[in-house]
């Protein structure tokens, strides 16, 4: 696990490395032959209770740690440090839907974001009026926005900045594009790839830059890690539930734009996101979804 985080990166800075103290935990005294069904099982069983670690985990954070000990176990593989490759045990998970925003609960998480919540609801339960009850956080606005028209995962909206750089990702304003890593960083299994400002967000941007200094959801002047309290507070003031969280963000963008018909390659592209889980996750929401086995049943036959 040392050589893997190791030849990852020097800070150790990626969600891998909170992995490795729990795998270690369960796995450190053993041979690399021994890595099998059985102590992969055995090691959700002391993950999900609570036996490794200082809480209880879900199942699904046990698989996620599973299959950063399967990357290892495949780097240290491929370095020739092993004389064969050594399968890991993941337990299956159901993949839920994900949580996504119509565009009303949009609209009233960004006015959460500036102090506002919704005063008044018609009769199908859209808002139909809003009162001020807080100071704007005008740096969530900001991440709502880019996150809603990007699919930019959290921290790499953060960590934008209006000039190129080597260690975090850039608005570029006179190409009109957003690069989601720096110049020096390498590419991850998290697909930092570069995207095309659209329209609606880049008279934001402009403004923005003349507001700001050193990037678009800097918050008095500095660079902030994590806007986890601000996006809370915009979440309890619009009115929304504790299932709405930053990804949902991009989960919202890549479910408007398959409803708009988009099509699948064209959205995992822009979204730096794998077609086949686009299709797996997100394909109920095409236009055309299951029409040609709709056609096919519809068929009268001689």
């Amino acid at each position: 696990m040392i050589y893997y985080l190791d030849s990852l990166d020097e800070d150790h800075s990626g969600p891998e490395a909170t992995h490795v103290p729990w795998l270690i935990d369960h796995f450190g005294g053993m041979a690399c032959s021994q890595v099998n069904i059985d102590t992969c099982k055995a090691y959700v069983a002391a993950r999900t209770t609570g036996a490794i670690g200082h809480k209880p985990v879900k199942q699904a954070t046990a698989k996620r740690e599973l299959e950063t000990l399967s990357a290892a176990l495949n780097r240290a593989w491929k370095a020739g440090k092993l004389d064969r490759p050594i399968a890991v045990w993941k337990p299956g998970t159901d993949e839920q839907e994900a949580r996504w925003l119509t565009r009303d609960e949009a609209a009233r998480l960004l006015r959460g974001a500036l102090g506002f919540t919704p005063n008044g609801f018609d009769a199908d339960g859209r808002v139909t009026a809003y009162a001020r009850v807080a100071k704007p956080n005008y740096h969530v606005a900001r991440f709502i926005l880019i996150a809603l028209y990007t699919a930019t995962r959290h921290a790499a909206v953060l960590g934008l900045r209006w000039e190129r750089n080597a260690h975090s990702g850039s608005v570029d304003l006179k190409e009109h594009r957003i690069y989601r890593r720096g110049t020096e960083e390498r590419e991850t299994r998290k697909r930092r790839r570069p995207c095309p400002i659209p329209d609606r967000l880049l008279p934001h941007l402009r403004r923005w830059r003349r507001l700001t200094v050193t990037g678009p959801t800097e918050y008095a002047g500095e660079t902030i890690q994590r806007q986890k309290t601000g996006f809370d507070a915009a979440r309890r003031l619009a009115k929304l539930g504790g299932d709405v969280t930053p990804h949902t963000l991009k989960h919202t963008c890549i479910t408007w734009m398959l409803q708009a018909g988009v099509p699948t390659w064209e959205v995992a592209g822009f979204t730096s996101t794998s077609e086949n889980l686009i299709r797996r996750r997100y394909g109920h929401h095409c236009p055309d979804h299951m029409e040609n086995a709709r056609k096919a049943l519809s068929r009268r036959r001689g």
